[in-house]
């Protein structure tokens, strides 16, 4: 009968064995937890196996990406690779050790030939597809040691140019420094020059301020004989504002004078404009009388004018109808004279129809006067 034990108990121990680097078997796991192996024990165990599989990291990150370590694609999948085969090989001798354990618990029965044959056929089938996945490990480490060559060559290609480029950049450093060099040494010279130049200048302008102290002196004492005069000046302005004054005040009262004559000629002046605007209006109707005479006359011209052009008209059409008439009278005329020359020839032909008749008439009354 087997005993009853505890599911997380087992997966602890499994766990601490496998952790202080111990094989974990049904046996050994029954004595650390002295119960007896059992069916339940080793099937508990491999669900165990499967789930610690789930739980490796780098077996975990075959089916994640986000967790894939930052390693070349040719040497993940080689490591991958390894750890499905030794994978593959832990089921393989677990399932081994499970069959040996179950011969060694239940004396009863044996493997059978027909088990070991498809334990081999199914280790020969893992070593097969462990071959070939060398193989093909070995053919992808060529070819990456080729693209690994290939590069290196590049690399070398890349590394002299950039020590050529190098070798560019120390020249022109070299001449940059000459450059620099020469450079201080214009500047020193272009500083003292400068400076001897400044003190020139500073002199310069010294002897130029003494000059233009003395022309401010000199124009001082100009100013204030110019205030004089025109103090003296001012005073005679004063006087002759004062005569401007009384002159402009005589001439205000003329002018108020003048203003009123000129007011009173306003007045005159728009009377007179009034009878101005009288008589323009009075020429104005007299020149609206005039051009509607002038309209009416224009009028009269132009209808006198249509009635001379009907009258030639007229005369045209009774000179085309005399015309006409003169045409058909002279037709008349031809038509009556044919007509007349078919009469006297009808009259002649009458007559001698007359003369026959008459001939015959006679010839009958004499053949008549025989009979």
């Amino acid at each position: 009968m087997e005993q009853p034990f505890d599911l997380s108990s087992v997966h602890e121990q499994a766990n601490k064995m496998l952790l202080a680097g111990q094989k974990v078997t049904v046996n050994q796991v029954a004595d650390a937890l002295q119960i007896e192996p059992s069916d339940a024990l080793r099937s508990e165990l491999e669900r165990w196996w499967l789930e610690l599989e789930v739980q490796v990291p780098f077996r975990h990150s075959a089916h994640y990406d986000s967790r894939r370590p930052e390693v070349p694609d040719t040497v993940y999948q080689s490591v991958q690779m390894i750890w499905e085969n030794a994978l593959k090989d832990a089921r393989l001798e677990l399932e081994l050790q499970g069959r040996k354990n179950a011969d060694n618990n239940n004396s009863e029965s044996g493997l059978s030939s027909e088990d070991e044959l498809y334990l081999l056929r199914s280790q020969i089938g893992v070593l097969e597809d462990s071959n070939q996945r060398m193989r093909t490990q070995l053919t992808e480490g060529e070819t990456s040691v080729k693209n690994l060559e290939a590069e290196r060559a590049m690399l070398r290609t890349k590394l002299q140019t950039a020590e050529g480029k190098a070798s560019e950049l120390e020249r022109s450093l070299t001449q940059s420094k000459a450059e620099a060099e020469q450079a201080l040494g214009s500047r020193d010279e272009a500083k003292k020059q400068l400076d001897q130049r400044m003190k020139d200048e500073i002199l310069h302008h010294q002897e130029s301020l003494h000059k233009m102290e003395s022309k401010v002196n000199y124009y001082r004492h100009q100013l204030d004989k110019l205030r004089d005069e025109w103090g003296k000046k001012e005073n005679a302005m004063n006087m002759r504002i004062h005569d401007l004054q009384a002159q402009l005040a005589r001439n205000d009262v003329a002018i108020d004078t003048q203003v009123r004559q000129i007011r009173s000629q306003d007045e005159e002046l728009k009377r007179f404009r009034g009878e101005m605007a009288n008589q323009s209006r009075n020429m104005s109707a007299s020149n609206t009388q005039i051009l509607a005479s002038k309209n009416r006359l224009k009028r009269l011209e132009d209808e006198l004018q249509q009635s001379e052009v009907d009258i030639r008209e007229a005369k045209k059409r009774a000179l085309v109808d005399k015309t006409d008439f003169a045409r058909r009278e002279t037709d008349l005329r031809s038509l009556l004279k044919d007509k007349e020359r078919e009469l006297n020839a009808a009259t002649v032909k009458l007559n001698e129809i007359q003369r026959v008749l008459i001939a015959r008439e006679e010839e009958i009354r004499r053949l008549t006067a025989k009979l």
